[in-house]
């Protein structure tokens, strides 16, 4: 942190004369950047709960400074409130649960904000069942679409088929691994990470991103899939299917695939 401290010094001078900000945080390791257009940082700003509503309905929750004491350091990032980090404490789904991990709080006027990010940043033990049964079921059903769009040669659906059964593979692993899922663009990086998994899965996944075929399909499938006893013998993968791809609405809940 010490190479971003003078920037981080003059945003946090200049946020600290305003008396709706409560707390400045420094995002994760994935939060910053150095590289030859100069130094990103990303942070994220509590706000009173008052003023993140404001915000919420104006759609003005996007912060990005435009100092020029701080040229070529671009700091950018999004305002949230004490109220939504207990709501993402207490329900919030993964990808929403990562934007908390490793952050370094830099000022705060929240005595409770720490133990509020340790536990936003604990994975969810009491429902890594329960998700990973959802996730096999959606790794099944996107196995059998990626088969019959490589024999009907539908690109489209191939490539996105190929995409989910990817992710639901990947996250089955990040689940058997507790560890949360941060969303698509840090999936391999996490599964990098994984200590357990299958030896070659990584390869799998990148021969059947670049060479989509049916022996590269089958493997990563049964690489996945013959891992471990994933689920109950008795669970109907379908009835899983059914209810969060074309019933989904109904419980107006987010997307399996961001849980």
């Amino acid at each position: 942190m010490s190479i971003f401290s003078e920037h981080l010094s003059h945003l946090s001078e200049q946020l600290r004369h305003d008396p709706s900000v409560l707390a400045l945080l420094l995002a994760g390791e994935e939060g910053s950047y150095s590289g030859a257009a100069g130094t990103e940082l990303n942070v994220i700003i509590v706000v009173s709960d008052e003023e993140f509503e404001a915000r919420l309905q104006d759609g003005r929750l996007h912060y990005k400074m435009t100092d020029p004491a701080v040229e070529d350091t671009q700091i950018t990032g999004r305002y949230i409130s004490p109220r939504y980090l207990q709501k993402v404490a207490r329900a919030g789904s993964e990808p929403a649960r990562f934007a908390f991990m490793g952050a370094v709080i830099v000022f705060s006027d929240l005595p409770e904000l720490r133990s509020l990010i340790n536990e936003i940043t604990e994975y969810p033990l009491h429902l890594k069942q329960a998700n990973i049964n959802r996730f096999y079921a959606q790794f099944e059903a996107w196995y059998l679409e990626c088969k019959r769009a490589l024999v009907q040669q539908e690109h489209y659906v191939l490539h996105q088929s190929i995409m989910n059964l990817l992710l639901f593979g990947g996250r089955l692993i990040l689940a058997h691994n507790e560890m949360l899922y941060p969303g698509q663009k840090l999936l391999v990086h996490m599964l990098e990470h994984a200590q357990r998994k299958p030896e070659q899965l990584l390869s799998a996944m990148q021969s059947l991103m670049v060479t989509p075929s049916e022996m590269c399909l089958e493997r990563l499938y049964r690489q996945v899939r013959d891992y471990r006893n994933w689920v109950n013998e008795e669970l109907n993968w379908t009835d899983y299917v059914i209810m969060d791809n074309e019933m989904q609405w109904l419980r107006q809940s987010v997307s399996v695939g961001d849980i």
